[in-house]
């Protein structure tokens, strides 16, 4: 599976979990694509001890491309924004690892 396909599976599985449970928004849409674009890039971090700028570009970009195909207009460069500084913030957290699976074990329940 390339990156493209593991990053739109995971963005798939969690959107559709949040909409069977009726709590599908934007805000949760900017959530879910800054957990999964942490988590691939922590595992290609762990993985490689480094990513380069255009790796990140790359992750951002399927994700963003992702959102506006799957919400048009009501996904914007706004939320877009939103999305990569969460990611960015959450990749630093020394919990990081901990917390992309609480986020996930919630929209499981």
């Amino acid at each position: 599976m390339d990156i493209k396909m593991l990053i739109h599976h995971n963005l798939d599985e969690l959107m559709y979990l949040a909409d069977q449970k009726g709590i599908l928004n934007t805000d949760l849409v900017v959530q879910i694509g800054a957990y999964v674009g942490a988590a691939v890039l922590r595992g290609r971090y762990a993985d490689q001890k480094t990513v380069t700028e255009s790796e990140v570009n790359g992750v951002f970009g399927i994700i963003g491309d992702f959102c506006k195909q799957a919400f048009g207009r009501s996904y914007t460069k706004v939320h877009f924004k939103k999305m990569t500084t969460l990611a960015l913030e959450l990749i630093q957290e020394t919990s990081f690892d901990s917390d992309v699976e609480e986020f996930i074990a919630g929209l499981r329940k």
